[in-house]
This record gives structure tokens, sequence and C-alpha cells, in this order.
């Protein structure tokens, strides 16, 4: 497995509880070599679509597993918001006014904090590319089967640089932490979206 690969299933092992996988998926990225920094990020990412709860007991288990200390940290609001929206276009092309306009419809509080908080905060952040982030979600979108949302990040995968070949293997992975429904779910939206837009495998 790639390193991309490896960190995806970290996510989406982490997204779906499946901690003895976790446990060996980290284990398996320390024997790669693969940057303690990368993977506290994509778990960083996490919060996003997991919550805190989640988000907090898996970078504990990491850390207790990777011996991993983060650097101090303190947050700069300044720019946000410009971060964000530039973040946001290069994983929703000209379809973000569109995006943000319906989400507004039923909550305007989320249409604000997609931008400044997703976008802006956490997947503007430097350490991992917009490829390996948009590889992540993919995989913990997949596991916890919600379509519209994994739609968008699919196409956000394909701007970023993801073949539809590295995507389907991204998704098929899903097997090996026991997720075969959410495989099975997860490749027909990808073959969706191919058939719809004729992609190239």
């Amino acid at each position: 497995m790639t390193s991309i690969e490896i960190l995806a299933l970290i996510t989406a092992s982490a997204a779906s509880g499946k901690n003895k996988y976790f446990d060996s998926l980290i284990k398996l990225s320390l024997q790669k070599r693969i940057s303690k920094k990368k993977i506290y990020e994509a778990l960083l990412q996490n919060y996003l679509f997991c919550g805190f709860p989640s988000a907090l007991y898996y970078l504990k288990r990491f850390h207790h597993l990777s011996k991993y200390n983060p650097e101090s940290y303190k947050l700069n609001l300044t720019g946000l918001k410009d971060k964000g929206i530039k973040t946001s276009k290069f994983i929703y092309g000209e379809k973000l006014p569109k995006l943000v306009s319906n989400v507004k419809k039923f909550s305007p509080e989320l249409a604000e904090w997609l931008i400044t908080e997703g976008y802006g905060k956490v997947i503007s952040r430097k350490h991992l590319s917009i490829k390996e982030r948009e590889a992540c979600i993919i995989s913990v979108l997949s596991v916890q089967m919600f379509e519209d949302q994994l739609v968008s990040h699919l196409y956000g995968g394909i701007r970023n640089g993801l073949s539809v070949k590295q995507i389907s293997s991204l998704i098929s992975n899903l097997t090996l932490i026991n997720c075969n429904y959410q495989k099975n779910f997860g490749l027909k939206v990808l073959d969706k979206i191919v058939q719809k837009k004729n992609l190239i495998f």
C-alpha cells in the first residue's frame, strides 16, 4: 500500500470505530516511516466529519501508540475566511457559490462555518496536500455513507490529482478494515459520477 492509502485507511478506521485495525495501521505507518505530522493532521481533520469526541479519542490513541508530541499552537483568526474561500475553490471549483447558497437555505451558520472552520481553519493547514486530504475525506465519507458529501469530494479529489483508478483503490481498501458494505456503497457512488461524466479509469 502507498502512504496515501495508509493515511486514508487510518482515518476511515477511526471514523468507523475499528480500534484493532486503527492500531495495526498506525504501527504499519510507523514501520514505513510515514510522517507522524501527516498522520496527526489526517486525524485532526477527522473532527470535521466525525466530531470532537472521536477526534479526541483517536488523537489520544495515536499519541500513546506513536509517542508523537505536536508543536505548540495558537489560533490566528486573521484571514480564515479568505483562506477558506481559496481552498474550497480548489475542491468545489465553479460549484462553490451554488453549494454555499444551498446550505444557507437550511443553515446560514453552517454555510459560514463551512468556509471559515472547515476550509479556512482546518483544510488549509500545512503538512498534508489537498490531494492527501481529499483521499482521507473520501474514505471517511464512504464508511459514513454520506452520498451528497462523498460526491462533492470525489470531484474534489479528481480536481486535485487523484485518478479514478486511485479513488477506486482507496474505496476498495475498506475491505481491509472489514467495511465491505461501505466499500460497495462508495464504489457505487463513484460509478455514478464516472458514468455521468464519462471519466476514464
